[in-house]
This record gives C-alpha cells, sequence and structure tokens, in this order.
C-alpha cells in the first residue's frame, strides 16, 4: 500500500510516483504502446467532513529509463483528475489511459503519479490519502495505433443547452483485425461563480449537468461518407461545485463490417451540457507534458 499527504491547495503540485507501478521497456523511434491503469483506488485516512473536498490528479507520467525528460513540449504522459466529496463518497477510482509514442529509439520508463491538495491543509489539520496494494500500470504493444491530443487553443466552455464537437480525427483501421477500439478522455470542470478557470457561471446554480459520447462517422479518405455515425455509450456527469472538475472517460468499440466499405472512421467527442453552469473543456498539456484531452484508436 501507499500512504501519502495532502498538501495545501496553494502548494506547488508536486507529483508522487505509486510504488509498484513503474515499467521499463526498450522501444524504437515511433514505436507505439497503449498504457493503462489497473486496480486503482484511493481514500482517505482521516475523518473527512462535508466540505472537506480532496482534490486528487493522477497522471500516467513517462520519461527516459535514466531519468531525463522528453524535449519541452513533447506529451509524456495524461492525467485524470477529480475531488473526492466527502462524507457520502469515501473511495475514488482513476481509470487513465494513454497511448506511448516513443520520441526516439531507447529504453523508457513509465509510471502513475498522484497529486492530492485541499484548501483545509492549515493550521496543523492534516490529511493522509491510501492507495491499497495492487495498482499496476498495464503495457500492450500496438503497432497501428494512433493518437491525438485537443491542442491549447482548442479549449472551450460549453454553455447550458449546447453540445460541443471536439477531439476530431480520421483514423484508418490496420488491416489485421476486425475489432476498432476508440478511447477519448476529456477532462472537464464546472464554471462557478467568479471562476479563475472560465467564464459564465451564477449563483443561480450549483453544479454542471455533463452528459458525454464518441460518435465515428465511417468514410472514405476523400471525406465521401458510408452511411450515418456511429454513437457509442452515453456517460452522465454531475460535476458539482464540490466536485469542480471531473475526468470523463468514454470508449467505443465498433467492428470493420459496419463501416459500410469506408475504409476510415472520423471520430469526435460529444459534451453535452445539459444543465447548470458552462462545463469547461481543458487542452492542451499541463505540467510534465501530461494531455488533458486525448483520444486514441486501435485494431486487434
Amino acid at each position: 500500500m501507499f500512504d501519502f499527504p495532502v498538501d495545501p491547495a496553494s502548494a506547488p503540485d508536486v507529483y508522487r510516483d505509486i510504488p509498484g507501478t513503474d515499467i521499463t521497456f526498450d522501444a524504437a523511434a515511433g514505436e507505439k504502446s497503449y498504457l493503462w491503469s489497473r486496480n486503482l483506488t484511493t481514500s482517505s485516512l482521516n475523518a473527512l467532513s462535508a466540505g472537506d473536498n480532496i482534490g486528487l490528479t493522477f497522471a500516467i507520467r513517462c520519461r527516459y529509463a535514466d531519468g531525463s525528460r522528453f524535449t519541452e513540449g513533447t506529451e509524456a504522459g495524461a492525467y485524470w483528475a477529480a475531488n473526492l466529496v466527502p462524507p457520502s463518497e469515501k473511495t475514488l477510482t482513476p481509470g487513465l489511459r494513454w497511448l506511448f509514442t516513443a520520441p526516439d529509439t531507447g529504453r523508457y520508463t513509465c509510471r502513475l503519479s498522484v497529486v492530492a491538495y485541499s484548501s483545509i491543509i492549515k493550521d496543523g489539520h492534516e490529511v493522509t490519502m491510501r492507495i491499497p496494494s495492487g495498482a499496476e500500470l498495464a503495457r500492450l504493444s500496438t503497432p497501428t495505433a494512433a493518437r491525438w491530443t485537443l491542442p491549447a487553443q482548442s479549449s472551450v466552455s460549453v454553455p447550458r443547452g449546447s453540445t460541443a464537437t471536439t477531439l476530431g480525427y480520421s483514423y484508418t483501421p490496420a488491416a489485421a483485425g476486425e475489432q476498432i477500439t476508440v478511447v477519448q478522455d476529456a477532462n472537464l470542470t464546472t464554471c462557478i461563480l467568479n471562476s479563475r478557470i472560465c467564464s459564465g457561471g451564477t449563483a443561480a446554480y450549483k453544479y454542471t449537468q455533463a452528459e458525454t459520447w464518441i460518435e465515428a462517422q465511417p468514410q472514405m479518405p476523400d471525406g465521401a461518407t458510408c452511411g450515418g455515425p456511429i454513437k457509442g455509450p452515453s456517460a452522465q456527469w454531475n460535476i458539482t461545485d464540490a466536485r469542480h472538475h471531473q475526468a470523463a472517460t468514454n470508449t467505443l468499440k465498433l467492428t470493420k463490417s459496419q463501416l459500410g466499405g469506408c475504409t476510415q472512421i472520423r471520430t469526435t467527442l460529444k459534451v453535452k451540457n445539459t444543465e447548470g453552469n458552462p462545463v469547461k473543456i481543458h487542452a492542451g498539456l499541463a505540467s510534465e507534458g501530461v494531455a488533458a484531452t486525448h483520444g486514441l484508436a486501435y485494431t486487434n
């Protein structure tokens, strides 16, 4: 197990590596590996009352095996963020997925890491979080996979009653294999009144209710389509002021036989604000090059 302290909200973000989750492997330049977390949960060892919200950011982080970082601006992982909201919520179960692409030929180490913070850490008040034994970072070699990330300039806020279409990418399935898996994960934040992160929040709401799903439009390389879009499962997210932010994870599985003769899919993520304050879709790379809103696809 791994016990770690919650930092003051004003402290700089410093990742703590989760023991037992590091994996080291050799890769040629451009070689791809699908990475995902397994058996990852966390809870507080201290009694928490209403309002004692704990901010948690988990990340897949990769470096060269000697510990050196990638070139500035190179994507090096992805993060998952949400607040633990007591007393009704005792545990968070993050789900991280990301496609590693080797920037050079060499040896690499990837791991799971965490940052915890809260405004209640002051005047001697301390909180310790625990991750039980068994958390791990899994790896699958996926030579024909593709990865895409929402660029920083594409960050938007979605007002109530609107649906954003974002994270678009045209993916060509591999010749071998029949099943296509598409992953689109977005980090979302509710725009509270007087938010420093996004505008438009009012005192009339204390939440955002959002819905997310993936759509895949079969198409040819010239853009000609085959039938209508294929819609993935819909996920609902209640992002209260206390929750603050939420990693919205989405997966679509389909087969080549569903493409109607087309050779590609144009995949997008839909983010619908069904009620409440605006919701911000984060974009770009956060500290240490971890992606905020990102997608991947592979064929097997």
